[in-house]
């Protein structure tokens, strides 16, 4: 909830009494009017003023200077729908709110609005000189010589997307020690046809690329026995090494180690590659990730889920979309848990960091749900969370500076699921790695962090926080096998779990 100058400001119809052109931070001098205002907010540091070395700063209450020269937005800008969408402009997101005059921010371009983004425009000049907006749609307009202001807004990769999906037809055999023969296609929904994976230009196109990876136990991935020194899928790929079966779908074969057991998922990953800005080089297209389960060796044969304790959806109410790895990993929570699992950490590229970390440790674990609570958390957490990416070319550094949480961290139901942030936790969930040990490849003689503990230290990571969970069976340096066998037990849901004295729920406030 927005809630502004001691709590009594909550409604957009409210904030624009006062939030009028006509109004003037008298120390910045800046105009507060809320369609300049609001824009240059989010712009933050990608301000043409900023990145030129200089400042957006508002004043506020006696005289209390509030800086956005550094406010990182979570999504494209350009996305003009996540705030304004009318029945003109309503792309059938139903995250999105109609209202009354949300097309506005298209049909009707002036100075003042467009310019508080793109604020290194001189409208004296442009276009042969404005002295007012009389003239804006006469370019900016469909049809006009610089086209509707929607068009250009319009994100190109986001919109060649619209024209790939994968699916998972069938998955056959994947037995411990055998092969998974995955059946998929992909296809272009726009028009309804496959693509031929062998001969269209997109699959076929430099820097195109298709995966098939496998991951197991669904009851919390391990991955255990994919003979690499990481915790990742084992994965075929889906271009060179598949099968085509004549009718739009194809099949990959993709090998199960002996070790897997349980139910296993299988996820397509990676991006078409198309020209879509006329450069003649290609662009790489993030397919959103396609996963189905299948048993691996269920007594019944029937495959288990894995659990759901997010929701993607309240995902993209931040961030729009989520492509990563290289536009490899795109809108699938049930993919990214695959590798970003309990036995995952960034020991490996570590080893080779081109800016190595320097919070001191070997390694940093990039299990789900520490990792992604530590990112949001950067604002309240005493230490920042360090993380070696892709073959150590990056060193990300979660702290104030890179990290604006915009709502209120304690409410996890901003993320979760109704039942996703409860204790206790599943039986199922395993420890978080901290040291892989001597044996990287081999899961047990790693040193694990309890796992409700793991979660909760990801933004309470202060020593009285800490001694806390100590004190009720929290274990910062133990073993899956102590926690399998009962020598280590975690007493948090005896006061915090689900109706208790203490309930998660209740103690954050949202419940």
């Amino acid at each position: 909830q927005l809630a502004f100058h001691g709590g009594g400001r909550i409604e957009m119809e409210y904030c624009v009494t006062c939030h009028n052109e006509g109004s003037t931070d008298a120390d910045s001098t800046n105009t507060v009017d809320m369609k300049v205002m609001i824009h240059k907010i989010h712009m933050g540091r990608n301000l043409p003023s900023v990145q030129d070395g200089g400042e957006y700063v508002i004043y506020g209450f006696n005289n209390t200077p509030h800086d956005y020269s550094g406010l990182i937005y979570p999504q494209d800008i350009r996305n003009c729908v996540n705030c304004h969408v009318g029945t003109g402009t309503d792309n059938g997101n139903d995250r999105l709110t109609l209202s009354a005059q949300g097309d506005n921010w298209t049909e009707v371009p002036t100075r003042a609005a467009c310019g508080s983004c793109h604020e290194n425009v001189n409208f004296d000049r442009h276009g042969g000189g404005n002295e007012d907006d009389s003239r804006c749609l006469g370019c900016h307009s469909t049809g006009g010589p610089a086209g509707s202001v929607a068009d250009s807004h319009i994100i190109p990769i986001d919109a060649a997307r619209e024209a790939f999906e994968s699916t998972i037809l069938r998955i056959r055999g994947g037995n411990p020690g055998g092969e998974a023969f995955v059946d998929f296609k992909v296809s272009n929904p726009q028009t309804g046809e496959d693509y031929d994976l062998k001969n269209d230009p997109p699959f076929t196109n430099s820097g195109a690329g298709l995966r098939m990876g496998i991951a197991w136990a669904t009851s919390d991935y391990t991955n255990e026995g994919n003979g690499e020194e990481n915790a990742n899928q084992v994965q075929a790929d889906a271009l060179a090494d598949s099968t085509d079966n004549g009718d739009g779908s194809f099949t990959v074969a993709v090998p199960v180690p002996d070790q897997a057991s349980g139910s296993g998922a299988a996820m397509i990953d990676g991006h078409p590659s198309v020209d879509i800005d006329g450069d003649g080089e290609p662009d790489s297209i993030p397919l959103t990730n396609a996963v189905e389960f299948f048993s691996i060796d269920e007594a019944d044969g029937t495959a288990s889920a894995r659990r759901q304790s997010v929701e993607l959806a309240n995902c993209l109410d931040c961030h729009s979309t989520l492509v990563l790895h290289g536009s490899n990993r795109a809108d699938s929570i049930d993919g990214c848990v695959t590798c970003h699992n309990p036995r995952g950490t960034d020991r490996s590229v570590r080893d080779i960091a081109a800016n190595p970390p320097t919070d001191g440790k070997q390694e940093e674990s990039i299990d789900f749900k520490t990792m992604v609570h530590g990112i949001h958390a950067a604002a309240m957490r005493e230490n920042a969370l360090q993380i070696v990416g892709f073959r150590g070319f990056n060193t990300y550094v979660y702290d104030e500076e890179h990290v604006h949480y915009p709502g209120d961290l304690s409410n996890c139901l901003a993320c979760h699921t109704e039942d996703g942030y409860k204790l206790p936790l599943a039986e199922s969930v395993l420890g978080t790695t901290v040291d892989t040990g001597n044996d990287r490849v081999n899961p047990y003689d790693d040193v694990v962090i309890t796992p409700a503990t793991a979660v909760c230290s990801s933004c309470h990571d202060d020593n009285v926080a800490k001694a806390h969970m100590e004190t009720f069976g929290g274990n910062f340096g133990t073993s899956q096998a102590a926690i399998d066998n009962g020598d280590v037990v975690e007493e948090c849901s005896v006061c915090h779990g689900d109706g208790r004295s203490s309930d998660v729920g209740v103690v954050h406030g949202f419940k």
